[in-house]
């Protein structure tokens, strides 16, 4: 049994380790205000930039509604970005993870999910390369039999989008070059402050938002400047660089959130700790006070013989 010195060490340890995770606490949920607000300010924006998308391409679209031009010799694409490849032997995941520890099982869910599908398109014969976003993520697939191509960190609590590009234009760069055949996003989709779902989703080729069943296109007419082909070139790359953005706000929120309750739970579990210690110490103290009265009572009827 440990002795009344040794448990009020530990009761002392374990009731900084509280005030450090309460603290803790206290930072994720500010953070968590601010990065809440970007990502819910910016998916109104990530849905209009696909409305309108889905607007030019029916424009320049062929009369079938597809996204190619059939010639005679074979489907010349709208856009390279568009293209889909006939045959897929390469594909590229884009996993985000964050760069620090203490927030859960956010990180080992959305890498588990990044390798099973890592696996399963390895099953189907395809070679997988992947772009890791976050220390944690590096620092996990490192140990894993995949292949990683590119690696990016330290992107920050508030990343801009200036900091997002360069993961864009790589994966862009490698699909139109004809490196990779498909590109796949990873990332923890925040939901509610107790709830972020990992998600996977198709980031290239770009497959333009398809219009309910039966709606035409819209009536009003748009003149673009300097052709519609030429607004669908320049708005093909941001696009992209939007879904990353919005992917990588997701991954903020998430991260806080995650936190968050990892701490609060952290707590909870000091507190209730350290009430059992506090027990385990009086009962502790109680002995040593009674073993000491014995020594006195035996003490002093040992004097009266």
């Amino acid at each position: 049994m440990a002795t009344a010195r040794e448990i009020r060490r530990r009761m002392n340890s374990i009731r900084n380790i509280g005030q450090i995770t309460r603290a803790m606490e206290l930072i994720a949920v500010t953070r968590l205000r601010r990065a809440q607000q970007r990502v819910l300010a910016s998916r109104p924006y990530a849905d209009k930039m696909r409305d309108v998308l889905a607007e030019v391409v029916a424009r320049v679209s062929p009369p079938s509604g597809e996204t190619t031009y059939p010639t005679e010799d074979e489907a010349r694409p709208l856009h390279a970005l568009l293209e889909r490849r006939a045959t897929v032997s390469r594909v590229g995941v884009i996993v985000l993870t964050t760069d620090r520890g203490l927030c859960g099982a956010l990180n080992a869910n959305v890498i588990r999910a990044a390798l099973q599908y890592t696996y399963e398109r390895q099953n189907q014969e395809r070679s997988v390369d992947l772009v890791v976003v976050g220390r944690k993520g590096l620092l996990a697939l490192r140990r894993q039999p995949v292949t990683m191509i590119a690696e990016f960190t330290q992107l920050g609590d508030y990343p801009d989008i200036s900091k997002v590009t360069p993961i864009a234009r790589l994966v862009m760069d490698a699909f139109t070059n004809g490196q990779l055949d498909e590109v796949v996003l990873a990332y923890p989709r925040f939901v509610s402050t107790m709830r972020q779902d990992p998600t996977l989703v198709p980031l290239l080729p770009i497959h333009p938002p398809a219009r309910p069943e039966g709606e035409k296109v819209a009536e009003t007419e748009y003149i673009y400047e300097p052709s519609a082909p030429a607004v669908l070139a320049a708005l093909l790359p941001r696009f992209v660089e939007m879904q990353v953005y919005q992917a990588v706000l997701e991954l903020a929120a998430s991260e806080f959130s995650a936190r968050m309750v990892a701490m609060r739970n952290a707590s909870d579990n000091a507190k209730e700790l350290l009430s059992d210690l506090r027990l385990g110490y009086n009962k502790a103290r109680q002995t040593n006070i009674t073993r000491e009265i014995i020594d006195v009572a035996s003490g002093a009827a040992a004097g009266k013989r």
